[in-house]
């Protein structure tokens, strides 16, 4: 090497050694690196513990609606009973996989145990090679003749029908359509009346399902406009609250407190103790399901039903609030009047407005079997 070709080599190792600019700019690569990796790590934990829960309360509520059959129903198909009501539970969100054979059941004495594995797909993780991470449950529910009622219950449903709620969702479904005497297949857009008609359904198929004899569960329906518009006051089962929710159309304005005072008195009374004290000896729990998408029109409603709720709650009812695609001041009140954060959920679509019923269902049936473990 030259004389010229060494000074010059040396001088160019020496500016890039002392390009601060350079330096930093690698080390923060090295350092930013890992964090994003660990970051992205806790994110994929986190969200494995989120449906670990889920798959806690699907297993809970399958297991109650599979319970019924245990004395006419071998292991598997009591196994094929849990799975599907646990896809109906998961949705279409599919937040983790799982077959028959990641079920276990017990079915010793009278109680029916399971025990369910599933696997949760891995975003970051799959970085360290990890695709998936296990999450597991466990559930046990006495079966057979030994179900033990733990409480009946009162519900009471109380539904907006304003002229809002023939707006559409963002949320299609596919049926058939026709055009004279020719029928094709289309997309469609629930309203979000059809949406609630639809949530109604699933929930009080969930309560059938759990008290098949209707001797536990008693269901009522109002539904507000600009006022009150009519009821179908509390029944045993769920027949008569459904097909008054089914013949329901949208029109007119939002005032909700004379309908919310209505359903408030009935699960109130205590004539409904004894209605249920004469048929299944127990005291039952007292539910309220208060849903709107918009505001009342008048600020006055807004606080005469606040004070309904206040009493409601006062009294041991149990206030579940449900805002679908609802303005701040609509989403304001139903936040007032719910028992607790648990209890109050928003909806921005059809299927977000199921899920919600479907997650009231499974609370409130879950107070109707004892859940052993």
């Amino acid at each position: 090497m030259s004389p010229h070709s060494f000074y010059r080599l040396k001088s160019e190792l020496r500016s890039l050694l002392g390009d601060r600019s350079a330096n930093i700019a690698f080390t923060f690569a090295l350092i930013i690196t890992p964090l994003l990796v660990a970051v992205g790590c806790s994110l994929d934990y986190v969200r494995s513990m989120n449906i670990r829960t889920k798959l806690q309360n699907d297993l809970d509520a399958a297991l109650i609606a599979a319970v019924k059959d245990i004395d006419t129903k071998n292991e598997t198909e009591l196994k094929a009973s849990v799975i599907n009501w646990m896809s109906v539970l998961q949705g279409g969100g599919a937040a983790y996989s799982l077959s028959v054979g990641d079920i276990n059941l017990d079915m010793s004495s009278s109680t029916i145990k399971a025990t369910v594995r599933a696997s949760v797909p891995t975003s970051f993780l799959k970085i360290a090679g990890v695709n998936s991470v296990n999450v597991a449950a466990v559930s046990a529910v006495l079966g057979g003749t030994a179900v033990t009622t733990k409480s009946p219950l009162s519900l009471y449903l109380v539904l907006d029908q304003s002229g809002s709620m023939d707006e559409y969702t963002n949320s299609t479904y596919t049926t058939t359509c026709s055009f004279g005497w020719w029928t094709y297949q289309c997309t469609l857009t629930y309203t979000k009346i059809a949406a609630l008609k639809l949530a109604v359904a699933s929930l009080m198929t969930q309560l059938s399902t759990v008290d098949p004899e209707t001797k536990y569960v008693r269901t009522g329906a109002v539904s507000y406009n600009s006022q009150m518009r009519g009821y179908s006051d509390l029944a045993w089962g769920t027949s008569a609250a459904l097909t008054y929710v089914n013949a329901l159309d949208a029109t007119g304005g939002t005032s909700s407190t004379d309908a919310f005072a209505k359903a408030y008195a009935s699960v109130s009374a205590t004539t409904e103790a004894t209605i249920h004290k004469q048929k299944n000896g127990g005291n039952p729990s007292r539910y309220i399901v208060f849903m709107t998408d918009g505001d009342n029109n008048n600020g006055s409603d807004d606080t005469a039903t606040k004070q309904h709720c206040d009493r409601a709650k006062a009294a041991g009812v149990v206030i579940y609030t449900i805002a679908l695609m609802a303005p701040t001041k609509g989403q304001a009140l139903l936040r007032y009047c719910a028992s607790s954060t648990d209890t109050y959920f928003t909806a921005e679509t059809a299927s977000a407005l199921v899920s919600a019923f479907q997650s009231i269902g499974e609370s409130s049936s879950k107070t109707m079997l004892r859940l052993t473990q």
